[in-house]
């Protein structure tokens, strides 16, 4: 990664990047037939394979010659598509934003025409930048130039503290003169990718120490799909309309959208043997807390229950009745919930050993589960054991922990994880612990914030009353929020947080006055851990019906940090792939993986052993037997190159892996595992693929894969 405590995000368009440079470039030498000689596209300055692209800007056209007044060969080409550079303007010309681009739609030579320089952003590292969940921290300021950032960030914290307020002080006020140093902004509110899709290509980037933490200052441009205004620049010293955009508060909602809210909350148990004396209780606890949270139903903010049991592999433990179970194929009302409730019973035959599969218990749950559209999404994971670790026969879903995380993380699932900890079973207290920690560390959290809660086995009553706080923190919040929306007079409702306008319909609601998002030292744990998972879902939810929209067409330096605190991330590294690309990629990763077991047995060099299972994937098998590490071996996608992360998959040579013992080359096997499978998770998932042009096809749309998801 960027660095070990970064989450960072990047997009990576690949609609014209062939992502394994053997198979995809034969296919694109059979369109070439007629290309007398073969043209290579201008390299990346400093690189001796990358090839230069360009991203289009929309209602951009492709014109047979270095003049408008040429044929147009395509018009209106699709905004963010990337082409191959095979003749760039001179540096004089693009300063005069007078050049033109020779661009070809392959590496192989195939050239299409000529684009005007202002059409187009040259994309040097093939990687984009999107914004972390907007909780805990300040929006991304976007500099006018490089010196400007670097001058702030090599100030004394506490002095670049204040001088980083004067900014955003003046942006709230909208007093912004024209020699203002910030040239756009994020806006306040979570912006739903899923609605607004929105790239922030990287254009150039410098690796900094930025308070004592690896940082990224990074040139971006911001690029939006070809809708009218599209190419309106958001520069904030000239555009009015998108300040007041832009500053609009995260927390804040009218109460006629407030009303369509749907919360689903979903309980997923561990229901074998080793729970049958805590079942009960566990039941008893959600029957009450389900209960009370949907207590005096009002026509408004509706709540849906469901619930999901795991056990072991049915496969092979038979008598065991269910791997998984959905006892809830739709959610249901509070009524029906409670005789649900009534047929979960533990299994009478015991599981062989005592880790489960909850790892498909949470998946099933977070991929079959019937959501309600535009709901938020809260699952409570309740168990006594950890699930089975990638590469055992009884984990069904080949999935960890972080994949299965990436997943909630991107349909905008909330988890809080209760582990009800059996001192006899302390030798597996830390794999539990580390897969329902990251399991309940939601976007939103701060670092150490986790929505997971320990609890032993032996203390009953501690187990009801985190629940119970748990739930009397989801009670109260949307209780509140109920009565804000039922007043019917214009008079400020006081609560305990301060006062909120409410009246009719248009009037705003501050769920900042309503749900904590800190810590309170007089409330428990776990009161505290469900107001900040709800409010940092709420938040994420007003974005997405408010609409935030990112800036558009415009140039300029950001950082990837808070800029007043740099422990904590503001953008987040993901890569565009489509079906065929994300198919491919999987099908690479399983001939390493078959290579590495198959060196294992037969005791072979780990280059022979991959030489072998690549032999019909590989452009050239030679490379593959010459190759002195992973990277020169021409199978992984050439885009991995150019990201600023260290891939251990790319580093991979026949002495570090001979240097590993067996189990650590299981781990990194497993690891590459897990990945294939969340890869196959994703293809079958319809949710999350987005398509970049009106009109794409379903096999030309793109899915955000998560910077984690790759090897």
């Amino acid at each position: 990664m960027w660095n070990s405590t970064v989450k960072s995000l990047v997009f990576v368009s690949l609609m014209s990047l062939p992502l394994l440079s053997g198979a995809s470039e034969i296919d694109d030498m059979s369109n070439t037939s007629d290309v007398v000689k073969k043209r290579s596209p201008v390299k990346i300055e400093g690189k001796k394979l990358l090839a230069l692209r360009v991203l289009a800007r929309p209602f951009s056209n492709i014109y047979a010659d270095k003049s408008v007044e040429s044929t147009i060969v395509q018009s209106n080409v699709p905004a963010m598509q990337s082409y191959y550079v095979y003749t760039r303007p001179s540096a004089e010309d693009l300063e005069l934003e007078s050049g033109w681009y020779e661009v070809g739609s392959n590496s192989q030579g195939k050239v299409i025409g000529w684009m005007q320089s202002k059409d187009v952003f040259e994309w040097k590292q093939t990687m984009c930048l999107a914004y972390t969940h907007p909780e805990g921290r300040k929006p991304v300021l976007m500099f006018d130039s490089r010196s400007a950032i670097n001058k702030l960030i090599k100030l004394p914290e506490e002095e670049r503290v204040k001088e980083v307020e004067k900014l955003y002080t003046a942006i709230d006020d909208h007093n912004i003169s024209q020699n203002f140093p910030v040239k756009s902004v994020e806006p306040k509110r979570a912006v739903d990718i899923q609605k607004e899709f929105y790239l922030l290509p990287i254009l150039d980037f410098e690796a900094v120490d930025f308070g004592n933490r690896e940082a990224r200052v990074l040139k971006l441009t911001a690029v939006t799909g070809a809708k009218p205004g599209a190419r309106g620049e958001d520069d904030i010293r000239n555009s009015s309309s998108y300040v007041e955009n832009a500053v609009a508060s995260s927390t804040v909602i009218t109460k006629k959208k407030l009303k369509d809210l749907n919360v689903d909350i979903v309980w997923v148990f561990d229901t074998t043997v080793s729970m049958r004396p805590f079942i009960k209780d566990a039941l008893d606890v959600v029957r009450e807390v389900s209960t009370r949270m949907a207590d005096n139903h009002p026509d408004n903010i509706k709540l849906n229950f469901g619930v999901w049991g795991y056990r072991d592999s049915v496969e092979d433990i038979p008598k065991i009745g269910y791997t998984t179970k959905n006892y809830t194929p739709e959610l249901v009302g509070i009524k029906d919930f409670t005789t649900v409730l009534e047929s979960v019973k533990v299994t009478q035959v015991d599981s062989v050993d005592y880790p489960e599969d909850m790892f498909s218990g949470i998946s099933d749950a977070m991929g079959k589960t019937a959501w309600s559209p535009n709901a938020v999404k809260l699952i409570m994971l309740v168990g006594d054991a950890p699930s089975h670790k990638v590469g055992h026969k009884w984990n069904l879903t080949g999935e960890n922990e972080e994949t299965l995380r990436s997943f909630a993380n991107d349909n905008g699932i909330y988890i809080a994880a209760f582990h009800l900890q059996n001192p006899k079973a302390m030798k597996y207290k830390e794999l539990a612990d580390t897969q329902y920690r990251t399991l309940a560390t939601n976007p939103g959290s701060k670092e150490g914030q986790s929505a997971f809660i320990e609890v032993s086995t032996t203390n009953k009553e501690a187990f009801k009353k985190s629940a119970n706080d748990e739930a009397d923190a989801f009670i109260n919040n949307i209780q509140t929020m109920r009565q804000v929306i039922k007043k019917p007079n214009t008079k400020a409702v006081p609560l305990e947080k301060g006062e909120l306008a409410s009246s009719n319909n248009n009037e705003l609601v501050d769920i900042d006055k309503i749900i904590a998002n800190d810590n309170n030292v007089s409330a428990s744990k776990a009161t505290n851990m469900a107001n900040r998972m709800f409010h940092a879902a709420m938040v994420k939810w007003i974005g997405s019906q408010t609409e935030a929209k990112a800036p558009r067409d415009i140039v300029a330096w950001a950082i990837d940090k808070d800029l007043e605190d740099s422990e904590i991330p503001s953008m987040e590294v993901r890569v565009l792939v489509n079906k065929r690309q994300l198919d491919s990629l999987a099908t690479v990763l399983q001939s390493i993986i078959r290579a590495g077991f198959t060196g294992q047995i037969a005791g072979e060099d780990f280059f022979t052993s991959l030489q072998a299972a690549t032999a019909t994937i590989a452009r050239d098998p030679n490379m593959v037997k010459q190759a002195k590490r992973m990277a020169d071996t021409g199978l992984i996608p050439e885009f991995l190159e150019g990201l600023p992360y260290q891939s251990q998959l790319m580093a991979i040579t026949n002495e570090v892996w001979s240097s590993w013992s067996a189990d650590e080359q299981n781990e990194f096997i497993n690891a590459l595992d897990a990945k294939v499978e969340a890869y196959k998770k994703i293809h079958n998932t319809p949710a999350g693929w987005i398509s970049l042009n009106k009109g794409d096809d379903e096999d030309e749309k793109v899915y955000p894969l998560s910077l984690d998801l790759l090897p």
